[in-house]
């Protein structure tokens, strides 16, 4: 039987991001960093399976790119951040050959950040109706309540305006993040247009950091979920009446995770897996925001 490399596959952890090579006979392998975030696996052995380009945007690990020259088989990986590795081999049928991308530097970005989650709407006020009569304050809780369970893998501190279906005003929803001294205020909602062919995310931001934190979630919803990036604008002053001097610093934004007037995406947003998908994504564009704010 021909020995080679079978598959290749990413499963992540709170911990690890572990790339997975499947073979017959475990290959030699070396590991050479090309660049702080970029590593080229090469084996000793041709691919049985087809080359792949694996698009995986789990906050850690961006990209695996398997391809094969001169009969071995070789594995580009694009990371989010620089991290350490370990490698590790399982002699099973077929064999493995490991590789644990460390995830720590998410908890570090993350842990003990208050983050404070707005689910929009509420109560009497449904918001927005899909075509197929989805409500957008039903669709962003779920959303919400995916995006504190990821925050607080990670060692944040996640907290949601509303826990329950009622309706709250905007001064005691933006209260809550000052009571808080929260590092930062995300409301979650969907947008809507009368074109039913219109789709995709985007955000509103509110002076400031608000700016760096919206793009950087719209980026991250384009990625995985690929949601169409409708772009980032910066709202007018609408919490002048709340008098706090931490309202200037924390960054605000509201987020229209995709288009619930387009029928497609009012399907998706049926689904707790694309929900989830769509909370990920928001985890990874605020891991962003604060490695940016860390760096500059």
């Amino acid at each position: 039987m021909k020995q080679g490399i079978t598959n290749v596959y990413i499963a992540t952890t709170p911990r690890y991001s572990a790339l997975t090579i499947e073979s017959l006979k475990t290959p030699n392998c070396s590991i050479n960093k090309i660049h702080e975030k970029n590593y080229e696996i090469s084996l000793d052995s041709p691919l049985i399976m087809a080359p792949d380009a694996i698009n995986v945007f789990d906050g850690l690990v961006n990209t695996a790119v398997v391809t094969e020259k001169n009969e071995k088989a070789i594995i580009k990986v694009s990371l989010e951040y620089p991290c350490a590795y370990q490698l590790k081999v399982e002699r099973n049928l077929p064999e493995r050959l490991i590789i644990f991308f460390d995830r720590s530097v998410l908890t570090i970005l993350l842990k003990d950040k208050v983050i404070v989650i707005d689910p929009g709407h509420g109560g009497k006020d449904f918001g927005r109706r899909g075509h197929i009569n989805l409500l957008e304050k039903n669709v962003v809780m779920d959303v919400a309540n995916y995006l504190k369970e990821e925050l607080n893998l990670y060692g944040a501190r996640a907290v949601m305006t509303r826990e329950r279906d009622i309706c709250l005003n905007t001064k005691d929803r933006i209260n809550t993040a000052l009571l808080l001294e929260a590092e930062m205020y995300i409301s979650l909602h969907t947008n809507w247009d009368r074109n039913k062919k219109i789709h995709g995310a985007k955000g509103t931001y509110y002076e400031g950091q608000g700016k760096i934190l919206c793009e950087s979630i719209l980026r991250e919803l384009e990625k995985k979920p690929g949601i169409k990036n409708l772009g980032a604008n910066q709202a007018e002053k609408v919490f002048e009446k709340i008098q706090s001097r931490h309202i200037s610093k924390m960054p605000i934004v509201t987020i229209e995770v995709c288009t619930i007037s387009n029928p497609v995406e009012e399907g998706w947003l049926r689904s707790p897996v694309f929900k989830k998908r769509l909370a990920n994504a928001i985890k990874n564009g605020i891991s962003n925001y604060f490695f940016l704010k860390k760096r500059y």
